[in-house]
């Protein structure tokens, strides 16, 4: 006679280990909340993951930096409308310096003229981003708008002050000075207006980009969670599955070892009987 129940037991070993690091599989994907903790989880998938979390880094650095370019286009367009507001004002005084004025009425409109002058310069020099100013001189600025070399977008900004409009002479001081001067203006309003079409065209662009640089963050992320998250139903399916496995495994090896000493005490009395 054999004791033929050991082959039983090792099975039964086996399949309780097999259960119970399931059981720990299952487990720490619950707790953890990922499918993926370490790349022998899923080397293909580990790998792949890598590289989406590496895209959605890029992108979220390049949404930074086109919103680092729209402040600047927002504060460039804001002082434009600023500016032409004073151009305005400043057309009305000398289009009023065109008629038949005392020396007085010329010096007040001369004043005011002055005066706005001033303002449109002040409004140039107070168009400032991160302690830079940004209408005081021309300046190139190249946004990363992609995430590779190279995905860059340029924005030119151009001088707007008194001097750069060609109005730092402007006189009302006779009826033909103040002719030349709404000329001056006109000229000035042109250049403003055209270049404040330049930075809305400018600031829809970076926009756009924006929009795509979420879009991007979004769609890979995505792709990240289906590689890396864990379904949590089927987790806790599974976790369920692997206990029952465990539990009826250990039962079949208590089983077992009960069945050998039975075996073996029916010997014992046997031979002495």
């Amino acid at each position: 006679m054999q004791i033929s129940s050991i082959q039983n037991s090792l099975t039964a070993i086996m399949s309780m280990h097999t259960a119970q690091s399931a059981v720990a599989k299952a487990s720490e994907r619950i707790s953890t909340g990922l499918r993926v903790n370490s790349a022998a989880d899923d080397p293909a998938g580990a790998g792949v993951a890598n590289k989406l979390k590496v895209q959605v880094g890029s992108f979220s650095k390049v949404l930074d930096n086109l919103s680092q370019g729209t402040g600047i286009v927002q504060v460039v367009d804001d002082s434009l409308t600023q500016m032409v507001d004073a151009l305005s004002s400043l057309r009305v005084a000398s289009v009023a310096s065109m008629g038949t004025l005392s020396t007085d009425d010329r010096n007040m409109y001369q004043t005011q003229v002055d005066e706005y002058l001033a303002v449109i310069d002040s409004i140039s020099s107070n168009a400032m981003w991160n302690g830079e100013s940004l209408m005081s001189d021309e300046v190139t600025k190249s946004i990363q708008s992609g995430i590779n070399s190279g995905d860059t977008t340029s924005l030119s900004l151009e001088e707007m002050t008194v001097s750069s409009l060609s109005l730092t002479e402007l006189s009302v001081a006779s009826t033909s000075d103040a002719d030349a001067s709404v000329e001056l203006i006109d000229t000035a309003i042109g250049t403003v207006s055209n270049y404040q079409s330049y930075i809305g065209a400018m600031e829809n662009v970076l926009d756009i980009q924006s929009n795509v640089a979420t879009s991007n963050i979004t769609n890979y992320s995505t792709a990240y969670g289906h590689i890396m998250n864990a379904d949590m139903a089927q987790e806790t399916s599974n976790l369920a599955s692997a206990q029952i496995q465990r539990d009826a495994a250990t039962a079949m090896l208590a089983q077992s070892h009960t069945m050998n000493k039975e075996l073996v005490a029916y010997l014992l009395m046997s031979g002495m009987s």
